[in-house]
């Protein structure tokens, strides 16, 4: 350290003399073990040190270390341009009486680390390396006037800094970093990491952590440290910042319960994680997590976590119900995570995490865009009726809970639905074409018919056409589940078929009905019944007549057994109205079948 000679202008007091003896020696001016009344410096003196322009003080080349002192008077308006280049300013453990405002100041490094103050304002501030606040504690201001903007209700003030390296809002082994008010980093370019680590910012006015529209080069951290999880009371805003890294809120608690806990709205970042950092402590969020339009460059995990949803938005499209979390439109490049989310009492103070009660409140993933789900069926969704998944698309899905795949994928698909039964507003078919194109492509085709198959069931009993228009898909359902299942086609026909030859065969052995060749004169016969049930013989009727085989023959309009064009069923007698009609009803409803038979082995009425 050098210390350019002056001439002593005035006697300076015994706290300024020590540090002053401190930049002599390089060293710390320590007033830690000094009483209260020997630990007074004065901000203009401290001002004046960093700007180097005042006679009689030493022209400061190497970092001012100061430790325990008390700082009265306002610390502010440094200029950029000082004598002799940027300085390191280290203050620990002091108390700071009023604001310290440096904002368009120009430092190499600043820490002000286990410190008191009513509030950092660091307006267009240029840090070459970290700015470090970790452990102190901001009493917060209502209204304070800097030389580049007025500052309303705050603590920290960092709109449009540029920070050079990490930004530090931790807790360290002494103290805790506590704020009662809103910490602002609108439009800040923050090189490295943003680390909230056991930080507690709470009584907040306006948005608890402000940093729309920031650029940061690394993480945003709010994690546990030394001890306490980070918990944020009022809103954390991401708005359309640019974050290089990660989202991290391992085991954090945010709580806003009458707006928005999380807001990161055209948010673009690596990967989020909204999880569980220690293994006793889940996320925990009450108000909504909104990452509308958000992009994610890698995964979005949604893990662990404990919700309670807040209020919706009164706008065209909001729901008007509690929506948990709103990812509507976001793009994620790799994966989307949800298991073990569960439902958070907003009075209660830590959960419970052995206990998960599904969350009261919307999961609006609309138009969302991922390349795989990976989910629990049972803990990743909230309760029945709050989860709307229309124009949601991904091109994998992977469930870690294990089961039978299609029983899983149905009630998960049911969850969109009170009760698991839609009406004509709630069902939309696009969740299960999505599933269904998505198994299909995965090889699972059984799988995907069955998904299809429940498209079409929920369809009808959401009752959306009118009573005419869902006569034939039931029936269709019923034949075929609606060309979904082919060996439900085949025995439905060979059913149908089975019908026709006992009716056949009853009106030969009961009621004495006649089949007669259609080129020969008819001749005494002697008919064997199916199955081996006995012998009928007639006195005029159609030789080589086996009833099975003809009620099979005339059921199939285009192939041809040679039954039906030998022999022809002439009933006669008072009945002989009823027999032609069932007759006449069997080959309709015979050709009908046959090529219900003939689309389902096509694949012609599928709507996937």
């Amino acid at each position: 350290m050098s210390i350019t000679s002056v001439d002593q202008v005035e006697p300076r007091s015994e706290a300024e003399q020590r540090v002053l003896d401190a930049i002599s020696s390089r060293g710390v001016a320590d007033f830690s073990n000094l009483p209260d009344s020997s630990r007074e410096l004065s901000a203009t003196f401290i001002a004046q040190l960093i700007a180097g322009t005042e006679a009689g003080l030493p022209l400061l080349s190497g970092p001012l270390r100061i430790r325990g002192a008390t700082v009265l008077g306002a610390l502010r308006d440094l200029p950029a341009n000082r004598s002799g280049g940027a300085v390191t300013l280290l203050f620990w453990a002091c108390h700071f009486d009023s604001p310290v405002d440096f904002s368009g100041a120009d430092l190499l490094s600043l820490r002000l680390v286990d410190c008191t103050l009513p509030a950092f304002i660091g307006i267009s501030l240029t840090t070459k390396a970290d700015l470090d606040l970790s452990g102190s504690h901001f009493s917060g201001i209502r209204s304070h006037t800097s030389d580049l903007a007025d500052v309303g209700d705050c603590a920290v003030h960092l709109n449009h800094a540029h920070i050079g390296g990490r930004l530090l809002l931790s807790a360290t082994s002494q103290s805790r970093f506590e704020t009662s008010g809103s910490v602002r980093l609108e439009g800040a370019h923050i090189e490295s990491s943003v680390e909230l680590h056991g930080a507690l910012l709470q009584d907040c006015s306006d948005t608890a952590l402000s940093a729309r529209s920031a650029q940061i080069g690394g993480n945003f951290e709010l994690l546990p440290g030394h001890g306490h999880r980070c918990e944020v009371h009022g809103e954390v805003s991401l708005g359309a910042a640019h974050i290089t890294g990660d989202l991290d809120c391992g085991s954090a608690r945010l709580s806003n319960a009458g707006g928005r806990a999380l807001h990161c709205e055209d948010l673009v970042v690596e990967s989020v994680f909204l999880s569980r950092h220690d293994p006793h402590t889940p996320f925990e969020a009450c108000g909504r997590l909104n990452f509308l339009s958000a992009t994610v460059g890698g995964s979005f995990f949604l893990t662990n976590a404990r919700l309670c949803p807040g209020p919706d938005y009164s706008g065209l499209l909001g729901k008007g119900g509690p929506v948990a979390a709103n990812l509507q439109q976001m793009r994620v490049s790799n994966a989307l995570i949800l298991f073990n989310i569960g439902q958070l009492e907003p009075d209660a103070e830590t959960a419970q995490p052995e206990r998960i009660q599904p969350v009261q409140g919307w999961f609006l993933l609309a138009g969302a865009q991922m390349n795989t789900l990976i989910d629990s069926v049972e803990t990743g969704w909230p309760a029945h009726g709050y989860l709307d998944m229309d124009g949601m698309s991904y091109e994998r899905v992977r469930q870690i809970d294990g089961g039978d795949l299609v029983a899983r994928r149905t009630a998960w698909l049911r969850r969109q639905f009170i009760g698991g039964r839609p009406d004509p507003t709630t069902f939309r078919p696009h969740p299960y074409e999505q599933l269904t194109r998505v198994l299909r492509n995965s090889g699972l085709s059984r799988e995907a018919d069955a998904i299809a198959v429940e498209k079409i069931h929920m369809r009808l009993a959401a009752r959306v056409d009118s009573p005419w228009l869902r006569f034939f898909p039931r029936l269709l359902m019923l034949i075929s589940h609606h060309g979904y299942s082919t060996s439900r086609a085949v025995f439905s026909f060979l059913a149908f078929v089975l019908l026709g030859a006992v009716m056949y065969t009853v009106a030969i052995y009961n009621f004495n009905q006649a089949f007669f060749p259609f080129e020969q004169p008819p001749e005494p016969t002697e008919y064997i019944l199916p199955f081996g049930l006995g012998e009928v013989s007639v006195p005029l009727g159609c030789p080589g007549l086996d009833t099975p085989t003809y009620a099979l023959d005339f059921a199939l309009p285009v192939i041809n057994l040679g039954q039906d064009t030998f022999c022809r069923f002439v009933p006669d007698g008072p009945a002989r109205w009823l027999w032609l009609t069932l007759h006449s009803l069997f080959g309709l409803f015979g050709a009908a079948l046959s090529a219900v038979v003939v689309l389902t082995l096509t694949g012609l009425l599928r709507r996937d």
